[in-house]
């Protein structure tokens, strides 16, 4: 990697969680080490459902391949390639795939960020 400012994503390194693996580009925990904003890639392989979790920023998604179902707060919804995903703050929410499909998610939160499981 030869520059914080421009860099490939095949250059970050995978951080492997039990029901995901994520890429960090932005954030606390990414490339560039930046406070208030956080953008990466997660990839929940198929047939898993995440932890329900919730943050005290808003959170942004687009789903870049696959197909599953988000529940935010109470409701269930369908996702797939090219939706756009809002999530208020302090909202409950996970992320689940289907047996044949895997889903792969660009997310985007600005702020300092704090995770509440």
């Amino acid at each position: 990697m030869k520059n914080n400012n421009i860099f490939n994503q095949t250059e970050i390194p995978k951080k492997i969680f039990d029901d995901r693996w994520v890429k960090f580009a932005f954030g606390p925990q990414g490339t560039v080490k930046s406070k208030n904003l956080n953008l990466g890639i997660v990839n929940f392989d198929e047939n898993k459902v995440s932890l329900t979790h919730k943050h005290n920023v808003e959170e942004a998604l687009f789903v870049l391949s696959g197909k599953g179902k988000i529940k935010i707060g109470k409701n269930i919804f369908n996702i797939k390639e090219n939706d756009f995903v809002y999530i208020p703050e302090n909202t409950n929410h996970c992320i689940s795939t289907e047996p044949n499909s895997k889903v792969r998610i660009l997310f985007i939160f600005s702020g300092e960020i704090i995770i509440d499981y």
